[in-house]
């Protein structure tokens, strides 16, 4: 009797890029790719948690695509320390849309990554409140204000594991797959001579992100690494409604990756 591999799902942090995670969940569950486990960093333990919670794909593009005018009210929260927004008002909201569920009522095992300031290191949430975790999660720093828990200060999962692709390997998994929304090693239109201090910075962000991630990849069978870098706007999904564009661009490069995955799962030993 042959056992089946056991695969787990990392979805990395990318900000709004994270819609994209939709498109990747969607074509494994039409092509009855079974999840064991799911491993998520910033907005992929948002994503990561919603579907590991309630395994419903419809539930999930409601929750994650729409809502827009909900996530919107949620950063009307003003701090004046540490951050912009407090986070009291998302935690709230995630809670609503969760169900105040915690990790013991998850369908599918989950790790959420969040950042320690403190200690300078990673921090894994796999018991509590799904809603306070995936705040944690989700806290980038100087947006949002970092949360005081226990003896740590927690941020951003981004900052120190933006695909959690050895988190997933740890918890069990057999085939990894893992989705790095920061690769930004494609060609653009940059200004060879005298760039503004705008463009500088826009870019060096780009390229400590895309090299964060790419060091972070240690443990992936199936890397998928979407055509996002057009896609990085707040305001485009606001004011434009770009969701299902994303998700889109997700589905494509999932179902690129789909014969190698099979492959894979179908190769003996």
């Amino acid at each position: 009797m042959t056992t089946r591999k056991k695969i787990g799902l990392a979805l990395g942090s990318g900000g709004v890029r994270g819609l994209a995670h939709i498109g990747v969940l969607k074509v494994l569950v039409e092509n009855n790719i079974p999840i064991d486990y799911i491993a998520g960093s910033s907005v992929g333990a948002w994503v990561g948690a919603h579907y590991a919670l309630f395994q419903d794909m419809d539930i999930l593009k409601e929750f994650t695509v729409g809502k827009r005018h909900e996530k919107l009210f949620s950063f009307l929260d003003a701090s004046f320390s540490g951050g912009l927004v407090k986070g009291k008002k998302l935690e709230k909201l995630l809670n609503t849309w969760l169900n105040n569920a915690d990790f013991k009522d998850l369908n599918i095992p989950l790790s959420i990554v969040a950042t320690d300031l403190i200690k300078a290191e990673p921090y894994i949430f796999n018991s509590g409140s799904l809603a306070f975790a995936a705040r944690a999660s989700m806290a980038i720093p100087g947006f949002f204000k970092p949360i005081t828990w226990e003896d740590k200060v927690l941020v951003d999962g981004g900052l120190t594991n933006p695909v959690p692709d050895n988190v997933v390997s740890d918890m069990g998994a057999d085939i990894v797959i893992a989705v790095n929304l920061n690769n930004f090693q494609t060609p653009i239109q940059f200004k060879r001579k005298e760039p503004s201090v705008k463009e500088v910075t826009f870019r060096t962000n780009e390229v400590i992100q895309c090299y964060l991630a790419k060091y972070s990849l240690k443990s992936a069978n199936i890397i998928i690494q979407p055509p996002l870098r057009k896609h990085s706007s707040w305001k485009r999904y606001f004011i434009n409604d770009e969701g299902d564009d994303l998700v889109k661009i997700g589905e494509e490069a999932m179902k690129a990756a789909l014969p190698e995955l099979l492959k894979i799962m179908n190769k003996n030993g």
